[in-house]
């Protein structure tokens, strides 16, 4: 179906795409809330194509996207009006289509994260820890300062693409803390730590820290990944006794703010999150919780 059946149509944009789980939660919204007149699908796009996309291609009839890896500058160039924090950051996860054919980015990654943050319990930080250097880690670091964060300790592979993220810290006033990659569990000495890491750099990690005795312990860590669960970073922390916050919690969050700026409406959470945990316990039975 079109807009010209009448239709909203909206998906979720990146790539790769096929394991997402925005279509499983923004239908199962759908249909929790009675939305008969939406549609929700996923759309394999690859860096530098989101524009093409969006106004030539399939997606050009769609009222609005989520926007995963790689495209988030993308949607934050493409736009020409934007939410402040994603004027704030020069990176979206969400784009609408105006009345006029223009496009309005949003980011609701750094909601999302402080979100999830709060609901485990951090409702106050002093000193922020974030691992990785992506899209997710400015995200990140953007909801440590604004849970309060006054000093950032940051770890990445890469510690040169940790400039932007360096750039918003010093710009909120906060002190900030570059700690080699072969000293990164420095970072997890902080209230708060935010895994912005992939899987290959989680496990590499994980490996690392399980054969020191000294690994400092942080009150709450949220990982972003949630595909299998628990994520390595996330295991080995919950056995020393850490609160370990998955990145589904995130998703939530974040698809709880599309849904509003998509529709007007607040997401139910709560069958959201039960069909996530059962979907995840189909595709991983052995470690998904």
């Amino acid at each position: 179906m079109s807009v010209k059946d009448g239709m909203r149509r909206f998906g979720v944009i990146g790539s790769p795409i096929q394991h997402s789980l925005s279509p499983l939660l923004h239908r199962t919204a759908y249909r929790e809330l009675g939305i008969e007149d939406a549609t929700y699908e996923r759309f394999e796009v690859p860096a530098g194509e989101l524009a093409r996309f969006l106004t030539e291609g399939p997606g050009r009839e769609l009222s609005g996207a989520s926007i995963t890896m790689p495209g988030k500058a993308e949607a934050f160039a493409l736009a020409t009006t934007h939410d402040d924090t994603a004027a704030r950051l020069g990176i979206a996860n969400t784009v609408l289509r105006g009345p006029n054919g223009g496009f309005r980015a949003e980011n609701h990654d750094v909601h999302g994260i402080s979100e999830a943050l709060r609901a485990g319990g951090a409702s106050r930080v002093s000193v922020g820890g974030v691992l990785g250097s992506g899209a997710t880690a400015l995200s990140a670091a953007a909801a440590l300062l604004d849970l309060g964060a006054e000093c950032l300790q940051l770890s990445a592979r890469s510690p040169e693409k940790l400039t932007r993220v360096q750039a918003l810290a010093q710009q909120a006033g906060a002190e900030v803390r570059l700690i080699p990659w072969e000293r990164s569990s420095d970072v997890l000495a902080s209230d708060a730590v935010v895994s912005a890491l992939a899987q290959p750099g989680a496990e590499f990690l994980a490996t690392t820290w399980s054969r020191s005795e000294d690994v400092p312990v942080p009150s709450i860590m949220l990982d972003v990944l949630y595909e299998p669960w628990p994520a390595p970073l996330a295991a080995l922390l919950e056995e020393q006794g850490c609160r370990v916050v998955s990145g589904l919690e995130m998703l939530l969050h974040q698809a709880d703010m599309q849904l509003r700026s998509m529709l007007g409406v607040p997401a139910p959470l709560g069958p959201m999150r039960q069909v996530a945990l059962a979907e995840l316990a189909r595709r991983s039975p052995c470690t998904a919780k």
